[in-house]
């Protein structure tokens, strides 16, 4: 890109007048530089960092404007090297997500490489309650789903599934537990009888009694789940998942547990947690993650952010590899990738794209950061 073709992408999302494209160039940039600066990409910041911008092309702009023909009056020569270094900065931004104008030149190979596109995920469940009785959250109407054990259970107007002691309900024991899983493209919240919020991702499995009666709060986890424990000194809630627990009082965290293999990894944002295996036991503080192998827990500090991404209906990805992005894709919209690349030449990437834009989206992105190419066929997606 010609640094005249920079100053115009700039000047175009600063006046509004950009188009969706130059939009995404921008602001994938913008999430980029937070991203590798390990900042969380609220929208304050991000406002920080456009004003930031505007206040130094506004410096390498000219000082007045001819009134008469409303244009700008010749620079001088220490204010176009200004406008140069804006550019410039520009054109390093597009080298880096890929650039824009080199995308326009594969428009007619996406569109046949695209054209069987896959719809996102979305709030979908199934609920086996203790009595073994099973309900299809996904088609199931808002309102009161069933009563059971004092307890009525409830679909808001939102998806959100909330458990509540009934006024006249009477806890009986424990007994078995109640189960929600999460197909491939699934994800569901719950509110707990004890006030407690958790978000399921895709292929997820989530036990819990009807009542929480004892010392402990106990509850199973297969798969990743956020919650927001309710906080409750005298009984601790504890997440047993593959090969560890993980003890709170009342605190934010995320746990994923797909593959053991991998490592189980327990994220904190708030609070503090104990993370224990077979191999002992580690306690970690806010913006720290554990990663439970079979024979010993690693912490190291990281983005939580990161770690929370799809509870926020987002994909963000920091020089992360491409296999645990495909693992991330295959979930959400139920597809199936076909590897036709060597591991050594897999890239990693860095960027952010909404979890609720079809695949193709997501695909665009990896491709303008990345030397390779996708090809959708249905439910299968081949990597070249």
């Amino acid at each position: 890109m010609k640094t005249e073709q920079a100053k115009q992408l700039i000047q175009h999302y600063l006046d509004g007048t950009a188009s969706a494209k130059e939009v995404h160039v921008v602001d994938s940039f913008v999430e980029q530089q937070l991203l590798e600066n390990n900042w969380t990409a609220g929208e304050a910041q991000k406002a920080a960092f456009g004003q930031k911008l505007k206040a130094r092309i506004d410096a390498a702009r000219l000082k007045g404007e001819n009134s008469s023909k409303n244009v700008l009056v010749r620079p001088k020569t220490f204010t176009r090297r200004l406008w140069i270094m804006a550019a410039s900065a520009a054109v390093l931004a597009l080298c880096i997500i890929g650039g824009l104008f080199a995308v326009k030149n594969r428009t007619e190979d996406r569109s046949e490489r695209y054209a069987n596109d896959v719809a996102p995920g979305g709030n979908r469940a199934i609920l086996t309650l203790a009595d073994g009785r099973m309900i299809d959250l996904t088609d199931s109407k808002t309102g009161e789903l069933a009563t059971a054990n004092g307890l009525s259970i409830e679909k808001a107007a939102n998806g959100l599934l909330v458990f509540s002691v009934m006024d006249n309900g009477e806890a009986k024991e424990e007994g078995r537990n109640n189960t929600i899983t999460t197909p491939s493209g699934g994800q569901y919240q719950v509110n707990l009888p004890d006030g407690t919020q958790v978000w399921l991702n895709a292929e997820t499995k989530f036990s819990f009694p009807s009542h929480f009666i004892g010392k402990n709060r106990w509850v199973t986890l297969d798969g990743e789940a956020y919650f927001e424990v309710s906080k409750d000194k005298k009984h601790p809630f504890i997440v047993k998942s593959k090969k560890q627990e993980v003890e709170v009082l009342g605190t934010h965290f995320n746990i994923e547990s797909y593959d053991v293999s991998l490592g189980t990894k327990t994220t904190l944002l708030e609070g503090s947690v104990k993370v224990k295996g077979a191999s002992g036991e580690k306690v970690i503080a806010p913006g720290e993650q554990s990663v439970l192998y079979s024979n010993s827990i690693e912490v190291n500090a990281v983005d939580p952010a990161l770690a929370i991404d799809w509870k926020n209906g987002e994909f963000r990805f920091k020089n992360e590899p491409l296999p645990s992005i495909i693992q991330k894709l295959s979930r959400w919209y139920g597809v199936q990738f076909v590897m036709n690349i060597r591991y050594e030449q897999m890239p990693s990437f860095t960027g952010s794209v909404s979890r609720f834009d079809h695949i193709s989206e997501v695909l665009k992105m990896l491709e303008e950061t990345g030397n390779i190419k996708f090809y959708i066929n249905g439910k299968v997606v081949t990597v070249k």
